[in-house]
């Protein structure tokens, strides 16, 4: 096992895409064995020192960020143990780069569904917090293709939960090793969602870890489901000369029963901008839609047709597999833009991760138009609109911009979580959006986060000030 014990060694592990600033800490290990993970995790316990678990550190609410203590890399836990290709399934360690992974099945024939947009995270960080992708709208968040995880607590105990073993009764109660523990009153939303701790009747213990941020332990294993592996698919955008148009033609999307793609993604005229010096192609217009689905004429020809009714001023269609790589890069390029503008402003990531259920996101949508139209902070408004879920991004320049930005933050996500939304619909809670989890569950909802917490990392050393303040522990 490696220890880094030098300022200049520990640097890279005090920051991510969130951009803050305020990581420190003693020391990281970076342990090469499950076992090695265990006597770290106990040394922490017994000498009461905080325990952030470091993944590839590509989140945007600064989870991985530690606030003090040690920091525990898995970037050297990268094994991938088997691919059974007869029962779909992959076990593998937490630091598995997700592009590595992807490669390694493609040799197979088989797919992970769930993979994130940046692809160099790890698959750690991925289950840590429940995270999704471009191909999301098909296929869903990570949470449904966990089979299996084994999980190191502060306890000593090696946990290892496969689903359908540990369910919850119908009081609540849930076994966790050799406790039992009442799971939260609360109900998660029904829709994508990495806002706390998961929580529904007759839930399984695999879905409280999974979102939970490096709270509650760390992972050390984890078998996942794989699917054949997907067809040659394409890769269409069209640029659309209003933007009222845009409901009309996700609907059409949704209800037609046409099509069925596997991403279906949203770029407002600011996202446009952002990505015009990378590819100056792009026309003037109000908005486009990104959609990729399988490469059939059939297919092809039904989204022909379909975009068709829009009028737009242009469109873009892969033929070949080199304009799909460039038509991939389009999409890839915009949250890479945006983050280093975040760093060129010297600002923390300021950003809505918002999703609410399908018949609230043309009020949503509506009202993210009127916010746009204010013009008092520059902004970018782009995302997974298949599954009502955008990213609304403001780039404050001032105080007195970052306090308009603020209130307004807080307007939106007070009138969606009154329209049964989440807070965070795949970035999670982390360090920067304590407030409006507790928006979205009440004192009571987090109070109960906190003694799940309390009752399954009983020496509170794990990821502090993730999901909920230090102070509730």
């Amino acid at each position: 096992m490696i220890v880094k014990r030098e300022k200049s060694q520990i640097l890279n592990y005090l920051e991510d895409s969130s951009n803050l600033t305020s990581g420190e800490a003693d020391l990281v290990y970076v342990p090469e064995t499950e076992d090695e993970v265990k006597g770290v995790v106990r040394d922490c316990a017994d000498k009461g020192i905080p325990l952030t678990v470091s993944a590839g550190g590509t989140g945007t609410v600064g989870a991985r960020i530690p606030l003090g203590g040690a920091v525990l890399s898995v970037e050297r836990l990268k094994g991938i143990f088997s691919i059974d290709k007869k029962r779909k399934r992959a076990t593998l360690q937490p630091g598995v780069v997700i592009d590595d992974f992807l490669r390694t099945l493609e040799n197979e024939a088989l797919f992970y569904p769930p993979f994130p947009t940046e692809r160099s995270a790890f698959i750690g960080g991925n289950i840590g917090t429940n995270a999704s992708g471009e191909y999301s709208y098909r296929f869903g968040p990570t949470r449904a293709y966990v089979h299996r995880i084994k999980v190191a607590l502060s306890t000593g105990e090696i946990l290892d939960i496969e689903r359908g073993r540990y369910l919850a009764d119908k009081e609540g109660h849930i076994k966790v090793g050799d406790r039992v523990v009442k799971i939260p009153s609360y109900k998660s939303p029904s829709i994508k969602n990495a806002a706390g701790y998961f929580s529904k009747p007759g839930m399984d213990l695999i879905d409280l870890f999974i979102g939970s941020e490096g709270t509650l332990g760390v992972i050390t294993e984890a078998e996942v489901t794989l699917i054949p592996a997907l067809p040659p698919r394409f890769i269409i955008v069209i640029f659309l000369p209003q933007e009222s148009r845009i409901l009309d033609f996700l609907r059409e999307v949704k209800w037609s029963g046409e099509v069925h793609p596997f991403s279906l993604e949203y770029f407002d005229r600011d996202s446009l901008e952002f990505l015009r010096k990378d590819f100056p192609r792009i026309p003037d217009c109000e908005s486009a839609m990104y959609i990729e689905d399988e490469e059939r004429e059939e297919v092809v020809d039904s989204w022909i047709e379909l975009v068709e009714k829009y009028n737009p001023i242009d469109t873009w269609i892969s033929v070949d597999k080199k304009s799909y790589e460039t038509l991939v890069e389009f999409r890839h390029k915009l949250p890479e833009n945006i983050n280093e503008y975040f760093r060129k402003i010297n600002s923390h990531k300021v950003a809505l991760d918002i999703a609410v259920p399908e018949a609230q996101f043309p009020e949503l949508f509506q009202l993210y138009q009127e916010v746009k139209a204010t013009g008092r902070v520059s902004n970018v408004l782009f995302g997974h609109i298949g599954e009502n879920h955008l990213h609304f991004n403001f780039f404050p320049q001032d105080e007195d911009e970052r306090r308009w930005v603020m209130e307004t933050y807080e307007q939106v996500v007070r009138k969606a979580v009154g329209a049964g939304g989440t807070v965070s619909a795949e970035h999670g809670i982390g360090k920067l959006k304590h407030k409006y989890l507790e928006m979205m569950y009440g004192r009571e909802g987090i109070a109960e986060m906190a003694r799940i917490k309390r009752e399954i990392d009983p020496f509170c050393i794990f990821g502090l000030n993730n999901i909920f303040p230090e102070n509730l522990l």
